[in-house]
């Protein structure tokens, strides 16, 4: 059964988990995406982009960050189903088996609340703690560069004792070895998940091209794909992280951008559609029909946010 849409324009997808809550869904998941489509590895979807095949209502699986649910709850799905996935990593979390921020974030807001990190947050930015308010923290702090990001979770967690003890991820041995699965390739994530457009030209390159050179020499391999860290043109990355990629020789690099590819997608700035765990199988097909339009649907509150934010940020961003 192929795409209601297919065959009026291409309905070729690329659909990313981050976390998986339970086998039982991913596998339900799977199974409603596969009505629809025929699941693919990116070598196909490579050959694609370079003009050696032509497909429609084909989807290639991926995984962002290397979250130990991918191990213990997706995999074993795909290896019964014969999905091939790809699984994006950021080298630098992996050599020091910490977390990435948003992961501590998580843990900090669980123990100290909202309300201290939102006036933290907003302080970097030179926000009035009245402003705060109008902001969620997400927003603040993916108006912030990584080394401020990260300073602020440090600080805040010294200041009410909270410990970053929690392992999230998979540890750099766990992943290079499943590089090794016949249904698993690994893709460069940046090497410590920053908002790369917030950052300096030489931190970007270098998040960039050591990302893509130290996962090479993890695998003994050539790199050659990768994920935008949070993944929204004009926001997260733009001409200049493009740019970088085509110099490090990446052939394909997807954002969080939705929408379907086709041939006249840039092989730079693919987009994807994101399942997170919480919907319904009735709900995962009506995303599927939907994603031309899914971005103008969804409420994009943290979107309008960031746009506010760009400019108090930039003035003390450098900080």
């Amino acid at each position: 059964m192929q795409h209601p849409l297919s065959p009026v324009i291409s309905t070729n997808l690329v659909m990313t988990f981050h976390s998986v809550p339970s086998g039982a869904w991913f596998r339900r998941a799977l199974e409603a995406i596969g009505r629809w489509y025929r699941f693919v590895g990116v070598e196909e979807v490579c050959d694609y982009f370079e003009g050696r095949q032509r497909f429609n209502d084909c989807c290639l699986v991926t995984f962002d960050d290397g979250e130990r649910s991918f191990a213990t709850e997706a995999l074993p799905v795909l290896e019964t189903l014969g999905v091939p996935a790809v699984l994006f990593v950021s080298p630098g979390v992996l050599y020091s088996g910490g977390n990435y921020w948003f992961q501590d974030l998580r843990t900090l807001r669980t123990r100290v609340g909202d309300d201290a990190i939102r006036l933290a947050a907003a302080s970097r930015i030179g926000l009035a703690s009245d402003e705060a308010a109008d902001f969620s923290v997400s927003a603040l702090l993916k108006s912030l560069r990584l080394a401020q990001i990260r300073r602020l979770l440090d600080e805040l967690a010294a200041q009410h004792g909270v410990q970053f003890d929690q392992s999230w991820n998979l540890t750099l041995d766990e992943a290079t070895a499943l590089d090794r699965h016949p249904l698993v390739t690994l893709g460069a994530h940046s090497m410590s998940h920053p908002i790369l457009a917030n950052e300096a030209d030489d931190v970007a390159g270098q998040e960039i091209a050591g990302s893509v050179s130290a996962l090479q020499a993890l695998l003994s391999r050539p790199v050659d794909i990768f994920a935008y860290p949070n993944g929204a043109r004009g926001l997260d990355y733009g001409a200049r992280e493009q740019r970088l990629l085509r110099e490090w020789g990446v052939r394909l690099a997807f954002t969080t951008d939705t929408g379907f590819f086709g041939e006249d997608t840039d092989p730079v700035g693919i987009p994807r559609a994101a399942l997170s765990g919480d919907e319904s199988m009735r709900a995962i097909q009506a995303r599927l029909l939907a994603v031309p339009v899914w971005d103008r649907l969804r409420a994009g509150r943290e979107r309008q946010e960031r746009l506010q934010l760009r400019g108090r940020a930039a003035q003390h961003i450098r900080a």
